[in-house]
């Protein structure tokens, strides 16, 4: 994917600007396979493994975190495929450009009709659902939460999405209103028709990687943005560079040491209970809890990198034209995710103090 940098970048201000990224660069996703990236290899997937995922996610999210967020959600809802029927996974996967995203929460209502439900509700957090072709949307059954694959036809979107970072990944409420959903377009939690690792792999775990992946390349983008201004500024009132001050020079050390640590723990939980799942082995809470807890842990220090990072380029970081502003309010945001917010920290502290089973929250 490193070769789609150079677009990237050179489009970001645009994409910032109209709140979608630009049509060249999503074109330029579908194309490369960005988008499918754990689809199954039978419908033109890439079936990574969760561990190549992340770091393909990182390596997005450093050319810009909207556009890694975009590929991030794209790619880990053809996920869905290995949790569907292998008539509704070709109906919604089967055409090599087609494109999925939405939100699971399953704040859908279905009513039971022959042959499927009619779902209607209003979600919020869709993140690439105005670039897609269906459109995923967690709903409440009388058998438990599914997750149905609505035709882009079916759904409305309404503009919401003004926010202070990742402003280009379109995050936009979206709604349906009383929409038939045959039953072979609904993944449901447990049910694995295709049998791979990714569908036993615990399904809120899976997406805090991607958020924790995405700050996580934002941070990278940030230290190298500050590395090289670094060489080129010379601060007011100073007579060095600020690539040779002292203190710039700990800064940034410190920096660096906070991010390829968080990094560390997060590839390395994630290589270990990849390894498990793919081994039938199912995790224990307290495993998906220490899980969870890299991704929170990343996400919390790829937020204060970047504001190291935005500090340290001091007035020439405050314009839109700097790298280093967007790189702080992407990352804060991402940081924002319920996903990896504080409350992660708690869970893991009363699993390991306490005892609890807090499966429903890992």
């Amino acid at each position: 994917m490193r070769a789609l940098h150079p677009l990237i970048r050179a489009e970001a201000a645009d994409a910032e600007r109209d709140r979608r990224i630009t049509r060249r660069v999503f074109r330029a996703l579908v194309g490369a396979g960005a988008t499918r990236l754990l689809a199954p290899a039978r419908l033109g997937g890439a079936e990574q493994d969760l561990p190549t995922w992340a770091r393909t996610v990182e390596d997005l999210a450093q050319a810009d975190g909207s556009t890694g967020w975009t590929a991030m959600t794209t790619s880990a809802t053809s996920a869905l495929a290995w949790r569907m029927s292998d008539e509704g996974a070709e109906e919604v996967f089967g055409e090599a450009s087609s494109v999925a995203a939405g939100t699971a929460a399953p704040l859908g209502r279905a009513t039971e009709v022959e042959g499927g439900h009619r779902i209607s509700g209003r979600w919020g957090w869709g993140s690439a659902v105005p670039l897609c072709d269906w459109v995923a949307g967690g709903a409440l059954t009388d058998a438990g939460p599914v997750v149905a694959l609505f035709p882009a036809a079916d759904v409305t979107v309404h503009d919401t999405w003004h926010a202070a970072g990742l402003r280009a990944t379109a995050s936009h409420d979206w709604e349906v209103a009383d929409v038939f959903v045959p039953t072979r377009r609904a993944a449901r939690a447990g049910e694995i028709h295709l049998g791979h690792p990714l569908a036993a792999f615990p399904f809120l775990s899976f997406l805090a990687v991607g958020v924790a992946a995405v700050g996580m390349g934002i941070a990278l983008r940030a230290v190298e943005e500050i590395e090289k201004l670094a060489v080129i500024k010379t601060p007011q009132h100073t007579s060095q560079p600020l690539a040779e001050q002292a203190g710039a020079q700990l800064e940034l050390a410190r920096a660096q040491a906070r991010l390829c640590s968080a990094r560390a723990f997060l590839h390395a939980e994630l290589a270990e209970r990849w390894e498990q799942t793919a081994a039938g082995r199912a995790a224990s809470v307290p495993d998906r809890a220490r899980l969870r807890l890299a991704c929170a842990h990343a996400a919390r220090e790829a937020a204060e990198v970047t504001r190291i990072a935005f500090a340290l380029g001091g007035g020439t970081a405050v314009f839109e034209t700097s790298a280093l502003q967007r790189c702080l309010r992407d990352a804060h945001v991402a940081a924002q995710h319920t996903l990896v917010s504080q409350r992660v920290f708690q869970t893991y502290g009363r699993v390991r103090l306490l005892g609890e089973d807090s499966d429903d929250r890992l």
